[in-house]
């Protein structure tokens, strides 16, 4: 109750805290400078589940998709020094992609902090452009404003990674305050939108012929696809998602086209994006990958409803800007449209997306029917498992061509189900998602889609996998480069290769020697349907690995990838 105080060590404050406002685990890896933290952890035998990795990178990505798929705040405890840098490129991933991912590490004792001591980097410095907040801890006294003020700049209005470093010597002092806030009362309600704003922007939907819904990160959350698939049926209009925004409209549904901009978006909804006279953006991301580098800009009226501040920063000028909650705008807009009726039949605008959908078929179609010499053809594999996924799946992925595929093939159904590292192009992400989506639990399938290179760089946590029984489900497309640069060089650079090209190991001999019995290795066409039933009708951890051609180029737009 309010106004009641107990006893707390540093080290069960901050534990407490977790408990009020996580998802009930802790990834991390152990080191001197939070010994007395873990043994604190341990002797109170009470949640989070400590879950150690074999590197800190994976530990704090595993928390941001944990945070992600859950709406909590995802945590993770690492080292003072090296054990804080091991997580910069996740902290990256997760400011840019805006996941509430708090990294707790230890510090040097206060009085060797300017010493230039054993472990010493300016951990502050480096969080400073990388996290929404982050301090160190200087008193125990303090730990309760500092610890609130960190969860609640995470959390609102726009979400992102956290950081608190506390001295070694800290751990173990006492303090006697009151309980840590939960996150009900850490989360500040959006502000409503402005009449003006909604009747701007009904005005302009109304009066539109060719209406486009954009759906962005901010905007997937439990409930967008009810608001989502309602407002494009009474308004005629189709609906786009950004990468972060995949899952915020069913990709079954007849009016969503899948993901537009660079790196995997489908030629029905770039070319939607491009001829659409009204466009609604529900979140943040109008930004360079969504319109290739500004290369590919909307003609029409642009509506964009975000809390997001970097809206203002970006070269594209809505004519309409709410800074509120871009589901609670959508919900105002739907209560309006249901209430008015709808507009009038948008026939020529579905003429145009019917055909813009034959041609793009006609391009997959002939994808996967092509057939490689002592390869797999990895558009007719994705394409047989996309065509067998269950709705609640959950994939992960990183970066890479291999990613592509995910979304040609691929059709996620649920919020929140698909996890990369979108608006950093950061790879080593997949692995560690999948271990956080896994645990987090609540899906039926976590497929993770990594590329032989991405898998190299996290491929130590397969005994993370392994030892706690993750149920993630890896699929290895290995095409023995980094196949991205491999086509720039072969198309642009006259065929100069330059470290793009390397060998790899025996992926399914490397998961078993880890501990992961479950593998396949996929080199031929004839072993797709019985990959794609062992992959669904296993349970547990597995890895499935599939032997492709480096010169399969799944299908994208080319013209707005060469323009980016």
């Amino acid at each position: 109750m309010a106004g009641e105080t107990r006893r707390y060590t540093v080290s069960e404050y901050i534990i407490e805290a977790m408990r009020r406002t996580g998802t009930g685990r802790l990834y991390g890896i152990i080191g001197t400078s939070i010994l007395d933290f873990l043994d604190t952890l341990k002797r109170t035998g009470e949640p989070p589940t400590y879950i150690s990795t074999r590197h800190e990178q994976v530990a704090a990505s595993a928390a941001d998709a944990e945070a992600r798929l859950t709406g909590r705040i995802g945590y993770t405890v690492v080292h003072a020094g090296p054990g804080f840098l091991n997580t910069t490129i996740s902290l990256g991933i997760a400011l840019k992609d805006r996941s509430p991912l708090f990294v707790l590490s230890g510090g040097v004792k206060r009085r060797l902090e300017e010493a230039d001591a054993w472990l010493w980097v300016d951990q502050q410095a480096i969080a400073d452009p990388l996290t929404r907040a982050h301090a160190r801890l200087r008193s125990p006294d303090l730990l309760p404003e500092t610890l609130r003020g960190i969860l609640a700049r995470m959390l609102s209005p726009v979400p992102g990674p956290g950081h608190l470093e506390v001295p070694e010597d800290l751990w173990n002092a006492e303090i006697t305050v009151e309980p840590p806030p939960s996150l009900e009362e850490l989360t500040v309600p959006p502000d409503p939108p402005d009449t003006a704003d909604i009747e701007e922007a009904l005005s302009l939907l109304y009066e539109s012929e060719r209406p486009l819904i954009m759906a962005c990160g901010e905007a997937n959350r439990p409930g967008a696809q009810r608001l989502l698939h309602g407002l494009a049926e009474k308004l005629g209009a189709y609906i786009v998602t950004s990468g972060n925004g995949r899952g915020a409209c069913d990709e079954q549904h007849y009016r969503c086209l899948g993901r537009v901009g660079f790196g995997g978006g489908s030629r029905p909804a770039d070319k939607a994006f491009e001829e659409a006279d009204t466009i609604l953006v529900l979140g943040g991301e109008l930004d360079d990958i969504a319109t290739y580098s500004y290369t590919m800009m909307p003609i029409g009226a642009l509506i964009v409803a975000s809390r997001d501040p970097v809206v203002d920063k970006r070269p594209i000028m809505p004519d309409v800007h709410s800074r509120t909650d871009p589901l609670l705008f959508a919900e105002i807009l739907l209560r309006r449209v249901e209430a008015e009726g709808p507009p009038g039949p948008r026939g020529e605008w579905d003429e145009r997306i019917a055909a813009l959908r034959a041609e793009w078929a006609s391009m997959l179609e002939e994808a996967v029917s092509r057939s490689y010499k002592g390869y797999v053809n990895p558009n007719r594999f994705f394409h047989e498992l996309g065509k067998r996924l269950p709705a609640n799946t959950v994939v992960t992925a990183g970066q890479g061509t291999h990613i592509v595929y995910t979304y040609n093939y691929l059709r996620v159904r649920r919020e929140k189900g698909f996890l990369a590292a979108t608006n950093l192009g950061a790879m080593g992400y997949a692995l560690p998602a999948g271990i956080g989506a896994a645990l987090a639990g609540g899906a039926e399938h976590v497929i993770t889609v990594v590329g032989d290179g991405e898998l190299m760089m996290t491929l130590q946590d397969l005994e993370t996998i392994a030892r706690t029984g993750a149920p993630v489900k890896i699929l290895v497309v290995n095409d023995n480069s980094y196949r991205v640069l491999l086509l720039r060089q072969q198309i642009q650079k006259q065929g100069r290769v330059i470290g793009t090209l390397h060998g790899n190991p025996d992926f399914t001999l490397i998961a078993r020697l880890m501990g992961i019995d479950k593998t396949l290795k996929v080199d031929n066409d004839n072993a797709i349907d019985e990959a794609v039933s062992f992959i669904l009708d296993n349970q547990g951890p597995m890895l499935v690995e599939l032997d492709i051609s480096p010169g399969d180029l799944p299908p994208l737009n080319l013209e707005g990838s060469t323009r980016m």
